[in-house]
């Protein structure tokens, strides 16, 4: 009831409305864009795409996030974010376009890739853009319940667009109607934000050329790699590992629906698999806040690791539709909760001038586990998916992790006490 109250309490604001309507359109088209591509490129008998196109699938979506992380904040504080914001959603809804042509075609050539890689792209600065708006549309006082109504109501919004086009497609529609749809809800997305005001940034005079900034940026993220305290290099590391399990599940989870367990499962199948996995991440963001301070930060972080171990070790050897469901859960309940205690140790443990660059660092490294673990995948999982020894060596290294976490932890807080970097 205090969620529905503050958000009826913020859509009596004009500007926060049209704000509003334009992210949860924008939304609703990403749910859309996705389930089409889904159905195009991993449930499409005529494609049956291969671990190494699935792999590639992977990277393009996470590429953005991965290599244009670090420079989208600060050309939103350069350049006009309303203007930033309507020109990429028309670029985003061109490539969507073009993706629908060349669906039509059914072609997955380099052009389609390069086309949603470019959808994904400006949806970064389109997502970015928005947030940054959020203090010129809401009062200070009202920006908490704003920061948190309209992420969780895009989220809703993301999933109900997923779950339109899943139905579009279960009652005999098409990947090009689900496209031509997400460009629809791009447009109206487009046009809702030409209807915000001015939105910032306030004061541009002095700010540095883009060309000085993207060396700015650069530069930084290289001070940050060399002047990182240890521990905080011991964190980015355990991010790194605990993302390379998640990804090559998903991974093995995709290609064990499209194969083996096809008959009466399918898509179906995987979609009970991937509600699973959100289940467990949504059971981390409860759990850790209650459970990490009775038994401090670092000891939780590894008891976590040892759960993935137990399960990976004891299910693993399993492959059927059920172990795979639950072993999916607690890979990603075990992984979010390394994130979550992460997050907090990074900021209690970096000083302030190098907190920024560190979550940079951080969110490249983070994406790029993904990646990695998508090409290991294709690297070693057959066609089928039907590899047995992959989760048990993840049990291996969650174990060895798990034992060694507190004393690297340990030897790294020495270390940047005695004889600090940078």
């Amino acid at each position: 009831m205090t969620f529905l109250r503050a958000l009826f309490t913020l859509l009596r604001g004009r500007d926060f409305r049209r704000l509003f309507v334009s992210r949860v359109t924008s939304s609703f088209s990403d749910g859309v864009f996705q389930v089409a591509l889904a159905s195009h490129i991993l449930f499409n008998p005529e494609k049956a795409a291969d671990a190494q196109g699935i792999a590639i699938a992977f990277a393009i979506v996470l590429l953005p996030y991965s290599a244009l992380g670090p420079f989208v904040g600060v050309l939103l504080d350069r350049w006009p974010r309303k203007r930033v914001i309507v020109v990429s959603q028309l670029i985003r809804a061109a490539a969507i376009l073009g993706v629908a042509g060349l669906v039509s075609g059914s072609g997955t050539g380099p052009a389609f890739f390069g086309l949603v890689l470019l959808v994904f792209s400006v949806n970064r600065f389109i997502l970015a853009g928005l947030s940054s708006a959020m203090p010129h549309v809401v009062s200070r006082e009202a920006l908490v319940s704003a920061n948190s109504v309209a992420p969780t109501c895009g989220s809703l919004a993301y999933l109900l667009g997923g779950a339109i086009g899943t139905g579009l497609r279960a009652a005999g529609g098409s990947d090009v109607l689900d496209v031509v749809l997400a460009a629809a809800g791009v447009l109206a997305a487009t046009w809702a934000a030409t209807r915000l005001p001015f939105i910032g940034p306030d004061d541009t005079s002095g700010a540095p050329s883009v060309g000085q900034i993207t060396r700015s940026v650069v530069t930084g993220l290289a001070e940050a790699v060399r002047t990182l305290p240890r521990r905080a290099r011991l964190l980015l590391v355990l991010v790194f590992l605990t993302r390379i399990p998640f990804g090559f599940l998903l991974l093995q989870t995709l290609l064990l629906f499209r194969g083996p367990f096809e008959s009466g499962h399918g898509a179906r199948g995987f979609g009970v698999a991937a509600a699973a996995s959100a289940v467990g991440f949504a059971s981390a963001a409860f759990i850790t806040p209650w459970l990490a301070p009775r038994l401090t930060a670092v000891p939780y972080a590894a008891r976590m690791l040892a759960l993935g171990a137990i399960v990976c070790a004891v299910l693993g050897p399993f492959l059927t539709p059920w172990s795979i469901v639950v072993v999916g859960f607690v890979v990603s309940f075990t992984s979010q909760c390394v994130k979550i205690t992460v997050d907090s140790l990074l900021q209690a443990h970096v000083d302030d001038h190098l907190l920024g660059r560190a979550f940079s660092a951080y969110d490249v490294v983070y994406n790029a586990g993904m990646v990695a673990a998508a090409a290991l995948g294709a690297f070693v999982l057959p066609a089928s998916g039907l590899a047995w020894w992959p989760l048990v060596s993840f049990a291996v290294i969650y174990g060895v992790t798990a034992t060694l976490l507190g004393r690297l932890w340990s030897r790294a807080t020495v270390l940047d006490h005695e004889r600090p970097l940078g």
